[in-house]
């Protein structure tokens, strides 16, 4: 039995697909009654759900083989195509069981792939519960193609199909993968919950739609395209035969006058002619050639887009206005990182009223995004022009005539000019197509891109001042930002954290607040980025406008990142450094990027990193570092030359602070604090790497900060670390734990950790610095109070360390023996052994002991009364201290002057001092003196009020 489908338009059949060898089971004389059964089943699910599709139709014959129609209703059937044999289904949707009959029954193995993937489509779109408009619209392209296949491979073998349409089932294959790819998120995303799986799934609605509406113009060109192949290939089979019939005449033509055989030549020059010019077509369809017709490809809306809400941004904008009106016409470019929000802003400026008033409707929004060719480009701008369709060779040439003529001036918004701009082999031909539209004298223009370099600098004059590239917002803000879309989140105090942890970029800001709406707190929305970065920010199928990963990918796609491998290297580099990279060290850190400058200039240009204010360091956004992280982490080797880098700047011998290059050693580890603790920090947790260099460069490295800014995380991981690893290091780790923790002034976290050191050095047998602890534990109990516990335990110190020739470090016994003495009040006391301790330093040509003992005594002298003695000695020991790299004591004499002027009563004197010391010791983190001079602070405040 023959099965014909048609696929209608207007009730007029457009395309057809005969079967002349179809079987259906009721005509098959070995069917069984289950099979007929089954067969007069399939006729009812017709009768009952099919009415989406009445465009697609099959004939009245088969309907009655398969129980559709009575062979009396089959021959009398009232259709508008009954008398050709055909009769209208009857239904809500093609029933995927007879496709499935039809694609089987298919002999050509390719042919059959293609039609099976058309069918999944359908039976994909119609499981999807949402956008059913959407779904109904994609399901009718997909039939209405998927009959257009099979008509045009009806029986044909193999063999006998040409190369061009087997390479245009070939491109119709990959167009279902790409649909069906779509089509499976979207059903993914259906099956979600809970409260947050809800909210996204609201947010998915509309881009679902999108998605499926772009797919459904997807197959509409890929039908237009496929039709047009076949009928070009009917064609130029007629012109072969012919052709045929020419060749046969020429020993007819001999004999012919010589008139009539010029016009027989003639005619086969012109065949020749229509017949290449065919080809070209057929190539152009089939992607074999370079030129394809943009006019036959969907374009997208060129409508502008509603006005939107900016922030931070009105200063900008601002300039950006001005530039506009200040001149018969403008050139601007708004250049920055992916999602610093360029088209928002681009936008804000041409919906400026001022703006509005002097273009009006001659305000053109050009999305360049989906200019991947020159064509499509040039389309666009025609589109956006509101030119009528040409097939013109030179469309470009319509273009720039209609605007040459044109009595108005237009303003160009040419949004995302990055995509046509980096189209491989192309930007000189699309250099010369901008510097014709920026000559145009009735044409302003705005750019839009990714990147920190203005396309045709050479050829083009942008207008002056340039506009700046666009960073990120400040802290207030991304607030008010953030708070637009989630004002719940308003009051809470991590807000700011967390937006600092974005780096305040715009797209980071939408996409997390939109997180916040949907109920996360910020509290959860903190400890998810700590782990999943920016995978917390990335929809499955966004594009660049709701995907962080996305806008980032699309800038490491750039032309001129993929030219340089050494640029994604060099970026997974800076991406280790939170606080950006000194470029006088640059070099060291990666050796074995030798052509890095070249690399660096790549970043720049693509705006993947930028310089800080003074110029001295390159930093990347902590999204994009997160990403990079992520996505392209650096090789072991790479890394292990960038922690040797870090591990160098506190070598040592130079960690004690009488040594003559601490000071210098020190300025540069405050520039690097960040950087270094991230990197040691990353160290200690790599299991592939070298853990005990690791924690050998975090004991050296907090030896040195030890003096300048006490901070415990460093070494706190490496002690874990170390007993983890049974590293021979332990005790020194635990050594330094506890003396920071000391000089916090966390005494009672202190002690245990210095006994156990203690005990770990008793283990080694090393004598030096079980005396060390012992020194240390003795100035906890003197702060405590317990002086005679104290002075025993620093007088055995200082015994044992004289045993082992460390005249330094006995010193200092004396010294804390002396600051005992204070304590208790015992000014004079204090004063007389700390003479004996600076002698013993001056001996020993220790600047830093001498500056010590001189706070000391300044600070008893001050106790005393003696108010010019006091201050001699403590500005003395303060000026030292601060010169060698001890701030933490250096702030303790601007406390201990406050005190002297306290007991002399200059009140406002000693108040400045005190907040001077405040504001040393908060730099530093020191909790417990921080708490005292708010207390002094506060004391002087009261007497004040009181005089």
């Amino acid at each position: 039995m023959e099965l014909v489908l048609f696929y209608m338009e207007n009730e007029v059949p457009r395309f057809t697909a005969s079967f002349p060898q179809y079987n259906s089971p009721s005509n098959d004389p070995t069917t069984t009654t289950k099979d007929r059964r089954r067969s007069r089943s399939l006729g009812l699910e017709f009768r009952l759900t099919l009415t989406r599709f009445p465009y697609i139709r099959i004939s009245a014959k088969h309907q009655a083989g398969m129980g559709l129609l009575s062979s009396s209703e089959a021959s009398n059937s009232s259709s508008s195509l009954a008398s050709a044999g055909v009769a209208t289904l009857n239904g809500a949707q093609v029933s995927l069981t007879l496709l499935k009959e039809v694609v089987d029954g298919t002999n050509v193995p390719f042919v059959k792939g293609v039609a099976g993937l058309a069918v999944e489509v359908i039976k994909i779109a119609k499981a999807i519960q949402s956008n059913k408009d959407e779904c109904d619209n994609l399901m009718k392209r997909t039939t209405s193609l998927l009959v257009v296949i099979l008509g045009s491979f009806r029986g044909k073998t193999q063999e006998a199909i040409p190369d061009h349409l087997k390479n245009g089932v070939e491109r119709l294959t990959t167009s279902f993968h790409e649909i069906l790819a779509e089509l499976r998120i979207i059903e993914k995303r259906a099956g979600k919950g809970g409260v947050r799986g809800l909210a996204r799934a609201i947010l998915y609605h509309i881009d679902n739609g999108d998605k499926l509406k772009e797919c459904s113009g997807k197959l509409e060109w890929a039908m237009g395209e496929f039709q047009v192949t076949s009928n070009i290939d009917s064609c130029l089979k007629d012109l072969e035969r012919h052709e045929e019939i020419l060749k046969g005449q020429e020993s007819i033509k001999k004999e012919v006058r010589e008139g009539q055989a010029r016009v027989e030549e003639n005619m086969e020059a012109n065949h020749a002619e229509i017949r290449d010019g065919l080809t070209e077509i057929r190539d152009v369809i089939t992607g074999q050639s370079t030129t394809k017709s943009s006019s036959a490809v969907n374009l997208p809306s060129t409508v502008m887009p509603a006005e939107p809400k900016i922030f931070g941004r009105q200063e900008y904008v601002e300039k950006a206005v001005t530039l506009l009106r200040s001149g018969a016409t403008a050139r601007l470019v708004i250049l920055g990182p992916g999602g610093m929000g360029k088209t928002s802003v681009a936008l804000k400026i041409v919906y400026d009223g001022r703006v509005k008033e002097r273009y009006g409707q001659y305000r053109c929004w050009i999305p360049c995004e989906q200019a991947t060719s020159i064509p499509l480009f040039v389309e666009l701008l025609a589109k956006s022009l509101n030119l009528p369709p040409s097939s013109s060779s030179d469309r470009f040439s319509e273009v720039i005539i209609f605007l040459e003529n044109s009595e108005t001036v237009y303003l160009l918004l040419l949004d995302n000019f990055e995509t046509p701009w980096d189209i491989e082999g192309q930007q000189s031909n699309v250099a010369e197509i901008l510097t014709k539209l920026a000559s145009v004298p009735s044409v302003s223009i705005i750019i839009t891109m990714r990147g920190a370099q203005y396309p045709s600098s050479n050829t083009i004059e942008w207008s002056t001042p340039r506009l700046p590239s666009l960073t990120q917002l400040d802290l207030d803000s991304a607030e008010e930002a953030f708070l637009k879309i989630s004002p719940d989140a308003a009051g809470d105090t991590e807000l700011k954290i967390l937006l600092q942890k974005l780096d305040c970029m715009p797209l980071a800001i939408t996409l997390m607040a939109k997180l916040s709406e949907a109920g996360e707190t910020i509290q959860e929305l903190l400890s998810q980025w700590s782990t999943e970065r920016t995978r917390l920010l990335d929809q499955p199928g966004g594009d660049r406008r709701n995907s962080i990963e996305v806008s980032i990918k699309l800038s490491l796609e750039s032309r001129a990142v993929r030219g340089n491998p050494d640029a994604l290297r060099l970026l997974s580099v800076l991406a280790r450094l939170p606080a950006g990279a000194a470029l006088d060290r640059l070099q060291n850190m990666c050796p074995s990027i030798p052509n890095w400058k070249a690399a660096l200039r790549v970043l720049r240009g693509a705006a993947l990193v930028y310089d800080s204010a003074d110029k001295s360091r390159v930093q990347v956004l902590s999204p994009i570092q997160s990403y990079i992280m992520l996505h392209h982490p650096l090789e072991q080797g790479a890394l292990e030359e960038l922690r040797t880098a870090y591990y160098q700047l506190a070598p040592p011998e130079k960690i004690r602070i009488d040594h003559p290059e601490f000071t210098q050693v020190s300025k540069v580890l405050a520039k690097e604090e960040v950087n270094i603790e991230a990197i040691l920090i990353d160290a200690l947790h790599d299991a592939n790497g070298d853990r005990e260099k690791a924690i050998e460069a975090s004991v050296c490295y907090t030896g040195h900060a030890y003096y300048a800014h006490p901070r415990p995380e460093v070494i706190i991981e490496a002690v874990r670390i170390a007993k983890e690893t049974g590293s021979s290091s332990l005790a020194h780790c635990l050594r330094l734990h506890g003396a920071i923790l000391r000089a916090q002034g966390n005494d009672d976290l202190a002690e245990p950790i210095l006994e156990e050191a203690k005990e770990e050095f008793t283990k080694m047998e090393d004598q030096e610095y079980v005396a060390r602890m012992q020194w240390f534990l003795g100035a906890i109990y003197a702060r405590r109070g317990d002086y005679e516990r104290a002075h025993t335990a620093l007088q055995a110190a200082r015994d044992a360390l004289l045993k082992v020739g460390c005249t330094v470090e006995a010193a200092y016994c004396l010294w804390e023996i002396a600051q005992g003495f204070y304590l208790q009040e015992k000014w004079s006391s204090a004063c007389s052994v700390v003479e004996q301790a600076r002698s013993e330093f001056i001996g020993l040509e220790n600047r830093l002991g001498v500056a010590k003992c001189a706070l000391i005594r300044g600070a008893a002298l001050g106790r005393e009364g003696r108010l010019d003695e006091s201050q001699s000695d403590l500005e003395e020991a303060w000026s030292a201290l601060l010169e060698m790299g001890d701030f933490s004591s250096a702030a303790g004499c601007l406390w201990h002057l406050g005190d002297a002027h306290l007991m002399a009563g200059n009140y406002s004197v000693a108040l400045a001092k005190y907040e001077e010391a405040l504001a040393s010791f908060t730099q530093q983190g020191i909790i417990y003196w921080i708490e005292v001079c708010n207390s002094r602070i506060n004391e002087v405040h009261t007497i004040l009020a009181n005089q």
